[in-house]
């Protein structure tokens, strides 16, 4: 199980980077209230497709979807993706 760090007076993460599992995200910033828990379900929607292409390296979570905030109003993601464009001559 995923150890998170403490949120800071803001309520917001330490800056820096804090890998984790998708199913360790929604665990711990996605089940505290109804919007949470919506918002969780459109991750792990987007975060299905993004994988479904066979091209997703990095998925990235950021915004108030992983703070302390109770109705976060959505989620906000940056997915770096592999690239495989052809090349033709």
């Amino acid at each position: 199980m995923k150890h998170w760090p403490d949120f800071n007076d803001d309520g917001d993460l330490p800056v820096g980077i804090h890998q984790a599992t998708l199913a360790e995200v929604i665990q711990h910033f996605g089940t505290s209230s109804l919007r949470r828990e919506v918002v969780a379900r459109r991750l792990e929607r987007i975060h299905r497709f993004a994988r479904g292409t066979g091209k997703l390296r990095r998925f990235i979570i950021f915004g108030s979807f992983i703070t302390q905030k109770l109705d976060p109003n959505d989620v906000d993601i940056f997915m770096l993706m592999q690239d495989t464009l052809i090349q033709t001559k």
